[in-house]
């Protein structure tokens, strides 16, 4: 027999009693009448008489250890349809829910009506960023004209002082007279007239004199002639100090301001063609900003334009669309529609292909240990209910999900993923399911319900009944399910154990560990997942929360009337939790 056989060779029976479950209401109904007639449940319901628990005996047998988890169905493969819209949009149209996509058709339409708006200011900038490099560029332009011009103008001048110089200088080698040869010749020149001048006046002095003394001319004359030589000695005293100078400063002086002027025109040239760069380079970087801001707004306008076109979301390929499920800050999953506001990246649906389903499942830690990748599972899906369906765990989280302890601080759960073996056509994504793990079958188990397990200083204890009293054993538990707990050692096929403490039982604080408080689920740690020392006659033993017969009782003493009406209501439920006097609970 397989593993999937014997799975659901032991989920077969539950069928049956399913199917006589009518039956035996119809003859518990029968068998209470009489009671009630017969004055027995008057009494219990009344006060009047005290029922004795005896409690669970001590089964022997096959168990089957698995673990039953709940969860959504999604499919394997999907084409996810997010948002790629930046920062957060609004849903303006939303496809329904199981509508069948065919290529192309419209499934998501968001709000971009504030990104239209930033598109045509963004148009604006762009066109005032062309124009802003446009001017950048022809000034850049100009100034590499003017350059050229500021430099030419600039050898032009070092040009003609460098022919002034040599103009000035002439050219000895070819014995070219320059300027200068020409001022010294013309002085000395003036000198050579002012000298003959002088002879002249003298000699014309020396006839006056000659003259007058014979009475030919007159003192006027002689006077005039006389003026005349001492003019003439001063023109030749000017012209050879003059002769002097030009020797002695004039032609050094001309020589310095001439060679100055060539020096000085070719520190222009320098200057200029430094500042022409300098300029250029700042025309150059307002180009190239204008150029890289228009670049910048033609890209922010792109990408305008794209988020724009990204508003309307169209089928890739057809097939079912199935809304995403978003979780929410308090673990629950919260559902698209239109009006919502969703998020950048945010997955607004999927629509699956035909590659089988998976179960999207959420463990509890207790039951972590239990659980690995590979274990064979039974699904029961709730639109099937009459079905079962073949499974396999491929995934276990490795870290807790981070929504389960937001939801609830002292609740952690794993993630985990079961892949259906057998899915049909008729699955859809996001029915709920429950999930029977198989973790083991334990073929001679010796077993006992998990409330009658307690933890007392640190040990596993049950109270087993014999035929002096209330007897307290350890034991040494192994694996359990949500109802049983296998017994390795302690106790016998047979035995019957207490489904509640005594009244008078205190457990003992683990060592090491502060005392337990009194009140229900108090205690320490133990074997077994949920289990709790017992406190009080309100303690809550492991496994309680499955309800069993005594609780908050005696086992073995008398109940109240509230108590005992509780546990007939939970004896008929059950049926196998524990036995009023004089019967035992039966294996369901």
């Amino acid at each position: 027999m397989t593993a999937f056989n014997h799975l659901r060779s032991t989920a077969a029976p539950s069928a049956s009693r399913r199917g006589g479950a009518l039956t035996v209401i119809l003859v518990l109904l029968v068998v209470v009448a009489g009671a009630w007639q017969s004055g027995i449940l008057n009494g219990i319901f009344e006060g009047d008489t005290e029922v004795e628990i005896d409690g669970a005996p001590v089964r022997s047998g096959p168990l089957r250890i698995s673990e039953v988890v709940r969860g959504n169905l999604e499919a394997s493969d999907s084409v996810s349809l997010k948002c790629e819209i930046e920062g957060r949009s609004t849903i303006i149209f939303l496809a329904e829910e199981g509508t069948f996509l065919n290529e192309g058709d419209l499934v998501v339409e968001l709000d971009v009506s504030q990104l239209a708006d930033e598109l045509v200011a963004q148009e604006i900038e762009v066109k005032n960023a062309e124009a802003a490099f446009t001017k950048a560029r022809e000034q850049y332009d100009i100034q590499v004209i003017q350059n050229e011009s500021d430099l030419a103008a600039a050898e032009l001048a070092l040009e003609l002082a460098e022919l002034d110089l040599a103009k000035y200088t002439g050219n000895p080698e070819a014995n070219e007279p320059g300027e200068w040869d020409n001022e010294l010749g013309s002085a000395e020149e003036a000198v050579l007239l002012a000298e003959e001048e002088l002879s002249s006046a003298e000699k014309e002095l020396s006839w006056a004199i000659k003259l007058h003394a014979e009475e030919f001319k007159s003192q006027n004359e002689l006077e005039e002639k006389q003026f005349a030589k001492q003019r003439s000695e001063v023109k030749l005293a000017q012209a050879r100090r003059e002769l002097a100078l030009m020797i002695k400063f004039g032609n050094r002086r001309k020589l310095a301001e001439l060679q100055s002027d060539v020096d000085t025109r070719r520190r222009d040239i320098s200057k200029t063609e430094k500042q022409a760069a300098a300029k250029l380079a700042d025309f150059l970087a307002e180009r190239e900003s204008a150029n890289f801001k228009l670049n910048r707004e033609r890209e922010q306008l792109l990408e305008l334009k794209e988020q724009v076109g990204k508003s309307k979301i169209f089928a890739p390929e057809p097939g079912l669309f199935v809304y995403a499920r978003e979780k929410s800050r308090w673990g629950s999953g919260d559902t698209i529609e239109e009006g919502t506001e969703v998020r950048e990246r945010q997955e607004l649906g999927t629509i699956p292909r035909q590659g089988g389903m998976t179960v999207k499942a959420s463990i509890h830690e207790t039951k972590l240990k239990k659980i690995k990748p590979g274990l064979l599972c039974l699904v029961t899906v709730d639109a099937f209910p009459n079905r079962t369906f073949e499974g396999r765990v491929d995934f276990v989280a490795v870290m807790a999900d981070s929504g389960s302890w937001r939801s609830n601080p002292n609740q952690r759960l794993y993630k985990a993923d079961i892949s259906l073996l057998n899915p049909i056509r008729d699955m859809r994504p996001g029915m709920s399911c429950s999930v029977d793990i198989l973790v083991k079958d334990l073929e001679n188990a010796t077993y006992i319900p998990r409330q009658s397990v307690f933890l007392d200083g640190g040990k596993t204890i049950v109270f087993k009944r014999t035929e002096t009293g209330v007897e307290r054993c350890e034991v040494e538990v192994g694996m359990d399910n949500t109802k049983w707990v296998a017994i390795e050692s302690g106790l016998s096929a047979g035995d019957i154990v207490l489904l509640a403490p005594p009244a008078d039982f205190e457990p003992a604080p683990v060592p090491d560990e502060p005392a337990p408080k009194s009140g229900p689920g108090a205690g320490g740690s133990g074997a077994i997942p949920g289990a709790s020392a017992a406190s009080g006659r309100g303690a809550k033993p492991a496994g309680a929360s499955m309800g069993g017969a005594g609780r908050g009782g005696k086992p073995g003493g008398s109940l109240t009337a509230e108590q005992k009406a509780e546990f007939a209501k939970r004896m008929r439920e059950r049926g196998d939790g524990g036995s009023t006097r004089g019967g035992r609970g039966e294996d369901r």
